[in-house]
């Protein structure tokens, strides 16, 4: 049985029933432990996703790894200035 419950809704059912101080601790640190258990686990996917993404970013350039090697170094340039653009503005207008 699916149903939709407002976090307020529980919080005021749980208050009607006649828990002890202890049981409601016990039941707060159910609850941390189960949520702390969940993020961990999307922590993990997550991050297997993002390698998974990695994995073959350039899959769909037709070089092999040597040319794309061979290319980066012959676009190298020497005894050229560089003008590098500041990310950001700290000049004082």
């Amino acid at each position: 049985m699916n149903a939709t419950i407002s976090l307020d809704g529980l919080l005021s059912f749980i208050r009607s029933l006649s828990l002890s101080p202890d049981n409601k601790e016990w039941l707060a640190e159910r609850l941390v432990e189960d949520a702390r258990h969940e993020q961990a686990a999307e922590a993990k996917q997550s991050y297997a996703e993002v390698i998974n993404d990695l994995c073959g970013s350039w899959s769909d350039d037709p070089r092999t790894p040597e040319e794309i090697a061979t290319d980066i170094r012959q676009a190298r340039q020497f005894g050229m200035t560089r003008h590098i653009t500041p990310l950001c503005n700290n000049e004082k207008e």
